[in-house]
């Protein structure tokens, strides 16, 4: 993703400079001029890494997936337990 990122920033940049290349001796009949491979760009694309790792995130979602699926086990059995406690009740009683 990271690559995808710089190449389209790269060809973003690059084809605004050709633009700006072309726009200047057109506007002023030749008088100024802007060559963009004879500049130096000293510009830099402020991107944020990312503070937790893939692999980290995978392991959390996991954890959590997991602790999840225990929860509703836990509610299974729960339901069942009273279900079953309740049956019992009723056929005792009734």
């Amino acid at each position: 993703a990271s690559l995808q990122r710089f190449v389209a920033m790269t060809v973003m940049f690059h084809q605004m400079g050709m633009r700006v290349q072309t726009f200047f001796p057109k506007i002023s009949f030749g008088l100024f001029g802007y060559r963009m491979d004879r500049t130096h760009s000293i510009m830099r694309i402020a991107t944020t890494a990312s503070p937790v790792s893939g692999a980290d995130v995978r392991e959390r979602m996991e954890e959590l997936r997991l602790i999840l699926k225990i929860e509703r086990s836990v509610q299974l059995i729960s339901r069942t337990w009273k279900k079953w406690r309740l049956e019992k009740k009723n056929s005792v009683v009734g």
